[in-house]
């Protein structure tokens, strides 16, 4: 287990290592938020107190959330490809190790851009949160799994050349289910309705998707 942890913690610090050298994936994911929030905030303006305020606007939250990270998270087997250390990479870490410690990257990208990118947004739209618990527990379950479902498609699309087009076209059905709960619960709390749509089945379906992950992609990354 130790080894184990270590090998997911190294391909974790590589990542990031590489990361802050190019600034890619910062970069992609902070200036298409940025521009999405000002677009939106300047064509929806302050309607969180029209009836169909809230539910319009969490939408909207989870859309510009979805596509900051299909601009963002395709690369993330792309550098070992385009470099040629990805045999070196196998050899390195087992395949459960690698999934985790990419997930675990995408993850820490996801929820730095949601913690950026949701308080500029519920400002620029003047949208107040009745439940901010709730929000908070939402948007973490839905950057784990986000983040989880865009590592297993990362993998696939690798070694694709228009990979940008293959991954969201891959990722969106996967991702339907979650955005369809994790739009409602946020509904559910900016306008502190009763919860008529629970935690638990966003929970089991980022289980279901890691799980998922762990099992398939041995098969994917060593075909």
């Amino acid at each position: 287990m130790s080894s184990w942890l270590a090998e997911a913690a190294a391909v974790f610090a590589k990542d990031w290592r590489a990361e802050l050298r190019t600034r890619f994936a910062l970069n992609t994911l902070g200036l298409f938020a940025v521009t999405t929030l000002v677009v939106v905030s300047l064509a929806l303006g302050p309607i969180g107190g029209s009836p169909n305020g809230p539910s319009v606007l969490s939408a909207v939250l989870w859309l510009i959330l979805l596509f900051a990270a299909t601009a963002g998270l395709p690369r993330l087997f792309v550098a070992e490809e385009e470099t040629h250390t990805a045999t070196a990479l196998r050899l390195a870490a087992t395949p459960s190790a690698l999934f985790t410690g990419k997930l675990a990257y995408g993850l820490v990208l996801l929820l730095a851009l949601e913690a950026i990118t949701t308080p500029l947004y519920l400002a620029m739209v003047q949208l107040p949160v009745a439940s901010p618990g709730l929000l908070v527990t939402v948007l973490a379950a839905g950057a784990v799994g986000l983040a989880a479902a865009s590592t297993l498609v990362a993998v696939m699309v690798a070694q694709a050349r228009a990979r940008g087009t293959l991954f969201a076209v891959l990722l969106f059905p996967v991702l339907v289910p979650l955005l369809v709960m994790a739009v409602a619960l946020t509904r559910q709390a900016v306008s502190g309705e009763p919860a008529n749509v629970g935690l638990l089945p966003l929970v089991l379906y980022d289980a279901s998707v890691i799980v998922a992950g762990l099992m398939l992609f041995p098969a994917m990354w060593n075909p």
